[in-house]
């Protein structure tokens, strides 16, 4: 088995084993899309806050944060993106989002590892900005996660009425042995 392979055999593992029973468990009133989609947008506001945190403590300028601004601009777009893909997503159908985004969750998880081996060695009130910072790439990885789950079949309806119903116009209702 291959680097890349085994890379894509722990991306499915994750998805099948960790975090689609996980989203088969969510209420029915919440998919995994919509609670994946508000993880990706307090990931967005995380890490906006940790953006905007040192200019208003430190005096920072925009022009010291513009890689972070850009980063954050980005990261806007593809939550804009991916709230406009979610109709794409149908009860029923299987996931178009998970073969698209596989290369954006590897990205994200290698981030994720990235952003808290670098928070470890931070000084005093930096340590606070980084942790920000990581609990943001971990939102964002689990959102990514969420919205890549397949949803669940759609409920069958069941009559009220007992017995087999047959559709029909005739005077019993529809009812066999009335």
């Amino acid at each position: 088995m291959t680097l890349p392979e085994r890379i894509a055999h722990v991306d499915d593992w994750l998805l099948d084993r960790l975090f689609q029973p996980v989203a088969d468990r969510l209420p029915a009133r919440l998919t995994a899309l919509q609670l994946g989609l508000s993880c990706q947008l307090g990931a967005l506001m995380l890490d906006g806050l940790s953006l905007v945190l040192p200019m208003l403590l430190f005096g920072a300028s925009l022009a010291n944060m513009i890689d972070s601004a850009l980063i954050w601009c980005i990261s806007l777009a593809f939550f804009l993106g991916m709230k406009r893909s979610a109709p794409l997503v149908r009860p029923g159908m299987l996931n178009p989002l998970r073969p698209l985004l596989r290369a954006m969750r590897l990205l994200s998880l290698a981030f994720l590892v990235y952003q808290l081996f670098r928070g470890m060695g931070a000084p005093g009130f930096i340590w606070l900005l980084t942790q920000m910072t990581t609990i943001s790439q971990l939102l964002f990885t689990v959102g990514l996660y969420l919205v890549a789950c397949q949803p669940r079949p759609p409920y069958q309806r069941m009559s009220t009425r007992s017995g087999p119903i047959i559709e029909g116009v005739w005077g019993t209702g529809g009812r066999i042995n009335s």
